[in-house]
């Protein structure tokens, strides 16, 4: 009994113990990080389809007031798809950016800054691409399409970006990891956001 003790002292203070069972832990640790990661992708696919729903819902309730703009329609999907991807590029800088640079404020100032950015000169593209198709092909008012794209992807991006951004931030230090879970989130908000403000743009503009 006593030789087996002193071997095992041994085994450790050499390392072999810690050898000859690094699998076993290697496993289980990461079986329970695979669990974290599922249940962590699991509920931000539902938050993700629920405001997808809401966006679908106001969708519908708002359609008739669609019809009476010419070439909203059109225009829709490619902002709502839009605004989604900036503020999902957006809260990823700023996950992997904390990882290296401590000074939160300075994140937040330069990945929200360059955000917006990107949205006006990404909205300006597809603002004249869709006024131009609209005009030529649907009889819309190529300047209407242009202001109510620029319009829509700046009033979300008030919204949405500082929001993200403060989201993000709260759910690295829970210890959730952000792309497991901001990206749904910001997908559903922005749609159904998106949506909602395009609608009250279009009774103003139309």
């Amino acid at each position: 009994m006593t030789d087996r003790l002193t071997q095992q002292i041994l085994d450790v203070q050499h390392g072999e113990r810690v050898h000859h069972h690094w699998h076993y832990v290697y496993r289980r640790r990461r079986k329970n990080s695979l669990n974290i990661s599922s249940r962590q992708i699991v509920v931000g696919q539902v938050i993700a389809l629920s405001g997808s729903m809401v966006a679908g819902y106001l969708l519908e309730l708002n359609k008739n007031h669609f019809a009476l703009f010419a070439g909203s329609l059109l225009l829709l999907p490619g902002i709502i798809d839009l605004s989604a991807s900036i503020t999902g590029a957006m809260c990823a800088k700023i996950n992997h950016r904390l990882d290296s640079d401590s000074r939160v404020s300075r994140v937040l100032a330069s990945s929200i800054g360059f955000s917006f950015a990107l949205s006006i000169f990404s909205g300006a593209i597809v603002g004249i691409t869709g006024g131009l198709i609209g005009e030529l092909f649907f009889g819309s008012t190529f300047w209407k399409i242009l202001v109510l794209c620029q319009l829509a992807m700046i009033s979300v991006g008030i919204i949405v970006y500082p929001l993200m951004a403060f989201i993000t931030i709260a759910v690295k230090r829970l210890g959730y990891d952000p792309d497991n879970i901001v990206g749904p989130v910001e997908t559903g908000l922005s749609d159904a956001l998106m949506v909602m403000i395009v609608s009250v743009l279009v009774r103003t503009l139309a």
